[in-house]
């Protein structure tokens, strides 16, 4: 998002949730071991709940939470996602998968739309597609990283179809056998993208532009992965070519009615949180 864009009012508080997510991830990944990571982790829990005296990051950002009425209880969760990240890493199925990304992904997702003026139980059904769909594509483009830290986000019920485990992933992240495998995982993104981008005139008209220049950007760069090819980290290192292709594509839906908000927004499809439905994650209050 372009900062001109935000209401100053908001760009201190979209700012200090940037450095506190930031500092979550300085935690675990510049921990020596997983116990020091756990340890420093338990800190933040306690000073979030006042067992600890706070650290200034955790006083401002408390008072955010006030002041603007974010949803307290998805910090907890995306530390329970990042805890969940030491140590080796398996994921059953495409369930425990998206309960995963709700943690990591989602929770932030859910944490800033109300500083972007989403507020509405239609929006954050939104909210919550678009942030599963961004980790989908970051597991895409992240798995050789990820087995090198013994972490395998592929759903062992998906490799199993393709006769394969979570142990060939480990031994070479690169095997063209992986691709059937990750073809259906860019595809499992793409329902989510699509719902997403179907309820964008939900989205303040300021930042719908940058909502779609997620969805277009990152979406091709899970799907970029998933066929085997070369995967940057951000839309902006895609070849030349193909950049220009999909910002091309991106303006043209400039003056699309749903993009002007036009067009009501399709219903929301609550199959896509099927595997959410009940589970103690779903609702961050």
């Amino acid at each position: 998002m372009i900062p001109e864009l935000i209401p100053p009012p908001a760009r201190d508080d979209i700012a200090v949730l940037y450095c506190f997510c930031r500092r979550l991830d300085d935690t675990v990944d510049d921990a020596p071991d997983p116990a020091h990571a756990r340890d420093a982790l338990a800190l933040w829990r306690d000073e979030l709940a006042g067992r600890a005296p706070a650290r200034p990051l955790v006083e401002v950002l408390l008072a955010s939470v006030r002041r603007n009425g974010l949803p307290r209880d998805c910090i907890e969760h995306l530390l329970d996602g990042m805890e969940s990240d030491l140590g080796p890493v398996r994921i059953a199925d495409d369930d425990e998968l998206l309960r995963y990304s709700y943690r990591v992904s989602t929770a932030v997702g859910l944490l800033v739309a109300p500083l972007f003026g989403i507020r509405g139980a239609e929006a954050e059904a939104r909210v919550v597609d678009i942030s599963l769909a961004l980790q989908l594509s970051n597991i895409l483009i992240g798995v050789a990283e990820d087995a090198r830290r013994d972490r395998v986000y592929l759903p062992a019920s998906r490799l199993a179809a393709a006769g394969l485990s979570a142990f060939d992933v480990l031994r070479d992240p690169r095997d063209r056998r992986l691709l059937p495998v990750m073809r259906g995982m860019a595809a499992l993104a793409d329902r989510y993208y699509q719902s997403a981008a179907e309820g964008v005139q939900l989205v303040p008209l300021r930042y719908r532009h940058g909502v779609l220049f997620l969805i277009r950007g990152y979406g091709e760069l899970g799907r970029r992965a998933a066929r085997g090819l070369p995967a940057p980290t951000a839309p902006g290192m895609l070849p030349l070519r193909e950049k220009v292709s999909w910002l091309a594509r991106l303006a043209m839906t400039w003056w699309h009615p749903r993009t002007m908000g036009l067009v009501a927004p399709s219903r929301h499809d609550p199959a896509l949180h099927r595997a959410l439905s009940g589970w103690r994650g779903v609702h961050c209050t």
